[in-house]
């Protein structure tokens, strides 16, 4: 199973955040894991708790502990902690990441209009497999623009604490959500 084929069995991603979010992940309905946390010496360990889950996990290597922001950490991470793929802020690395065959979401933050058009030149450049828009509440316009440039999976993510702002975000337009409320996780979607 893919990215895209785990969030149209699901489109509620779990974004788990500490130890306590990652032992209720077992039999939650999300097929996709957004892993953000976790150390060098502990997260190859992490990773594989949460495949025996049954989901894919996709790391942010931004939040992840002691890695620095070059090629050289994302060969180490896909060599030895082996992610599904790699969630980041950072264009470089999502360039870097592509390059070493890792597929890779794009963490873009829009907080005014004249920063959709700097995250779809963004998009543009660093040409990621999939992109989060943060915050997830952002108007129906941001997800048509963004999908205008590029068509790929964009996820919903930040500030969407209650079941009506996850469905707000995928009626808008969002193929996805990213949620760190266990609460949410297993929620139906609009169309599901």
């Amino acid at each position: 199973m893919d990215f895209q084929q785990g969030i149209r069995q699901h489109p509620v991603i779990a974004a788990v955040r500490n130890e306590e979010e990652l032992n209720r992940l077992k039999g939650t309905k999300p097929k996709v894991c957004f892993l953000l946390f976790g150390e060098i010496n502990t997260l190859a360990r992490t990773v594989e708790r949460v495949r025996r889950t049954g989901k894919q996990v996709y790391l942010h290597v931004d939040l992840a502990q002691g890695f620095g922001n070059d090629r050289a950490a994302l060969k180490y991470i896909k060599r030895e902690i082996a992610p599904d793929g790699v969630l980041t802020t950072r264009t470089h690395l999502v360039r870097f990441a592509r390059e070493e065959g890792l597929f890779v979401i794009q963490r873009l933050f829009i907080p005014d209009t004249m920063s959709v058009e700097t995250g779809k030149q963004l998009l543009k450049q660093s040409r990621a497999d999939a992109v989060e828009v943060m915050p997830g509440v952002v108007p129906a316009w941001v997800y048509d623009e963004l999908k205008r440039k590029r068509e790929i999976p964009i996820v919903a993510g930040g500030l969407l604490r209650r079941a009506a702002d996850v469905k707000n975000a995928i009626e808008n337009g969002a193929s996805a959500v990213s949620v760190s409320s266990v609460e949410l996780w297993d929620m139906d979607t609009p169309g599901r």
